[in-house]
């Protein structure tokens, strides 16, 4: 597989992190469900369904079952130059196999590309005010960043990860007119003087402007990356003195040998001496590097959760503007805004680990909080979101404050995901109506009484593990 192959994993359950490729199992696993079957030119054999193709790529979705674990499967985006056949199922068979690859949509992780794959380039910024930009075309948004071209690699693959989530949870409807454009600042001060100039009065650290088709992101990463490159210029000068010290050492102590040697010092006095020295030295040396060390952590865990901050603003700021470019845009349809936050909510508390994007665990300090809540007012605050007025939610509002309840509207979300399959094909849609129809009541909505509603989902939130 080569590094241009990017890949979308999904499981049943548990999730399994090592992907054996089917030819490579014993007595064919799929044995019992007819799939379809890509062979590659190198040899290279997949089972599962064909989901796209076109003159430049295909997309294979290869089903695995590995013997004693849960199912999963794998997205392969693949160069069409690299097929050498595809056999595709139809009829009933199809029907099944469509069944099973929906069964597994509510578990899914999406791999990172290789950021070496990545193809950025130097560009001009008019909203950055300057010439020495960083630009990546993905397939969905325009990201423009004035920060060094590993980090603005490292958010390019993030971003890629987070459309391509959005994008198979939730299929586009239909395509915009421009891409989305993504935009992240050198620092919060140059966020904030850049939001005054368009006129807007918040304190958001990130916000998507409508009429702009703009996902803007601050954050002091530019700053702070800037004083990480001096102090680690300033560490690297220190370990530089010390290499060189270390080179003379030799010399050094073979000098001072001599000296004591001809100060009438014994042979073993002398041999005493020199030892002694050297592992002075040496315990100094040890001293210097492991204060640089606990800096370069300190500095690594600061960089960390700044970059872990920055993203979770891109989930959250993103996923409204794929839902206004690519599913319900706001003048045709009214999306309810506990669940347009309620789901940004969601995505914004996903998790990046070893190299993956994935939904399905709870975040657990918003979990606790949600529970918290429910012991004081049994869920009460659930009938309070679903009568909401937008102008509660304001976009421009800050995301973060407690009144807001987004909490309960993470836990709405997560409850209509994870318990009422809200990403199954066509389920989101009962959710939005148009504008020019009118709005359904919440129990037209959602076919029973607000109580009943209250009643289910805050068992559903009472057992959740946290």
């Amino acid at each position: 597989m080569t590094p241009a192959v990017r890949t979308v994993c999904f499981t049943l359950a548990a999730m399994s992190w090592m992907i054996l490729p089917l030819w490579a199992q014993p007595n064919d696993p799929l044995r019992d469900q007819s799939t379809d079957r890509l062979e590659l030119k190198d040899g290279t054999q997949l089972q599962g369904m064909l989901l796209d193709e076109s003159p430049r790529n295909l997309e294979f979705l290869e089903i695995n079952r590995p013997p004693g674990k849960p199912m999963f499967a794998v997205i392969h985006t693949i160069s069409a130059n690299n097929k050498k056949r595809v056999d595709k199922v139809s009829g009933e068979d199809r029907q099944k196999l469509e069944k099973l690859v929906d069964r597994l949509r509510n578990h899914t992780q999406i791999r990172a590309a290789a950021k070496d794959s990545l193809t950025l380039k130097r560009t001009k910024s008019a909203i950055l005010e300057t010439d020495q930009v960083w630009e990546y075309r993905g397939d969905r948004f325009i990201l423009i960043s004035p920060l060094d071209e590993d980090t603005t690699r490292t958010f390019a693959v993030r971003v890629d990860q987070i459309f391509q989530a959005f994008e198979h949870w939730l299929p586009p409807k239909q395509k915009p007119n421009s891409p989305i454009q993504i935009v992240l600042f050198y620092s919060i001060d140059s966020y904030s003087a850049y939001l005054k100039k368009i006129g807007l009065q918040i304190d958001n650290p990130a916000v998507y402007v409508p009429h702009t088709n703009q996902v803007l992101i601050g954050s002091d990463l530019g700053s702070f990356l800037a004083r990480l490159e001096v102090a680690s210029a300033g560490h690297q000068a220190m370990l530089d003195q010390w290499a060189e010290r270390e080179k003379r050492l030799p010399d050094d102590l073979n000098q001072l040998a001599k000296r004591l040697k001809e100060a009438g010092w014994s042979p073993d006095a002398v041999i005493t001496e020199v030892q002694t020295r050297r592992e002075a030295w040496q315990r100094d040396f040890k001293k210097a590097q492991g204060q640089i060390q606990v800096v370069d952590r300190r500095n690594q865990s600061m960089l960390d959760t700044m970059m872990n901050q920055a993203t979770q603003h891109l989930c959250h700021e993103s996923f409204h503007a794929y839902v206004e470019n690519y599913l319900y845009p706001q003048g045709e349809y009214e999306v309810p805004i506990w669940l347009n936050e309620g789901l940004a909510q969601l995505f914004e508390h996903a998790q990046f680990e070893n190299g993956t994007f994935r939904i399905d665990l709870p975040p657990q300090e918003l979990l606790a909080s949600l529970k918290d809540r429910l012991e004081r007012d049994n869920g009460l605050s659930l009938q309070r979101i679903l009568q909401t007025e937008a102008g509660s939610f304001i976009l421009f509002e800050n995301l973060h404050e407690g009144r807001l309840d987004y909490d309960v509207a993470w836990g709405l979300a997560w409850y209509l995901v994870f318990q009422k399959q809200l990403f199954a094909p066509g389920n989101l849609d009962r959710y939005v109506h148009k504008r020019s129809q009118p709005a359904p009541t919440v129990e037209e909505t959602f076919g029973e009484s607000v109580s009943r509603v209250q009643a289910e989902w805050v068992a559903f939130i009472r057992q959740l593990d946290s």
